[in-house]
C-alpha cells in the first residue's frame, strides 16, 4: 500500500474501530463471550484496514481526473467541454502543472479507440512536453500509443456529460512515455459552439 488515505477512510475506520473495541469490552463478561468477541473484532478490524488503505479515485462533482502511471491520482481543478459546430467534442482539464485534452469526434455515448491514425485523440502537456495518443514509441520492440474512452451519459436538457478513459502515449520523439488509467470526467457540463 502506497500510504495515500483519504481523510474520509481515516476517520471512518478510527470511529469504527472504537465502536467495536467498545463493544468487545461490554460483550466480554464470559468466557465464550470473550472468545467469540476477540475473533470477530479482529477480524472485522483487518477487513476494514484493507479497504481504507486503498488507494481509490473519489469523484466529486463535476470532476476530470484519473491515475498517472498507476500511483498518482492527477484531478483537475479547472475543466471544460464543449462541442462545435459538427458535434466534436473537446474536454481540457488542468490542475496547474499538467493540462489534459480529450477530443472526439462525436458527444455520444459508446466508446472511442485511441491511436495513431485515429480520429479520437488525448494530449497531456506537463512540462513543455506534449504526449499525444497520435505518437508511437521508438524503442524496440516499438510501442504503440492506445486507449479507450467511453461516454456512458449524455444528458441534452442539462447538458451534463460522464465517462470514463485510459491511455498510453508518447511525446514527438517517441522517447517518453505518458500513462493514464481509471480516468473518469464526471457530471461535466458542456456547451455547445454556434
Amino acid at each position: 500500500m502506497s500510504g495515500k488515505y483519504t481523510i474520509f477512510f481515516q476517520y471512518k475506520n478510527i470511529h469504527l474501530f472504537f465502536i467495536f473495541l467498545n463493544l468487545y469490552v461490554l460483550l466480554s463478561s464470559t468466557y465464550l463471550i470473550k472468545k467469540t468477541m476477540k475473533y470477530f473484532a479482529l477480524s472485522l478490524f483487518v477487513m476494514f484496514s484493507f479497504f481504507g488503505c486503498q488507494d481509490e479515485i473519489q469523484t466529486s462533482s463535476p470532476t476530470l481526473q484519473g491515475l498517472q502511471h498507476g500511483d498518482f491520482t492527477w484531478k483537475s481543478n479547472s475543466r471544460s467541454a464543449t462541442v462545435n459546430t459538427t458535434g466534436a467534442l473537446t474536454i481540457t482539464g488542468t490542475d496547474g502543472y499538467g493540462t489534459m485534452t480529450i477530443i472526439l469526434p462525436a458527444a455520444t455515448v459508446g466508446s472511442y479507440e485511441l491511436g495513431k491514425g485515429k480520429t479520437s485523440t488525448i494530449t497531456f502537456k506537463q512540462e513543455n512536453v506534449i504526449y499525444s495518443t497520435q505518437y508511437d514509441g521508438v524503442e524496440y520492440p516499438v510501442y504503440l500509443s492506445d486507449g479507450k474512452v467511453t461516454i456512458e451519459e449524455v444528458n441534452a436538457e442539462t447538458k451534463i456529460i460522464k465517462g470514463t478513459f485510459y491511455f498510453n502515449s508518447y511525446d514527438s520523439t517517441g522517447t517518453k512515455y505518458m500513462n493514464f488509467s481509471e480516468g473518469v470526467f464526471y457530471n461535466l457540463r458542456y456547451t455547445t459552439e454556434d
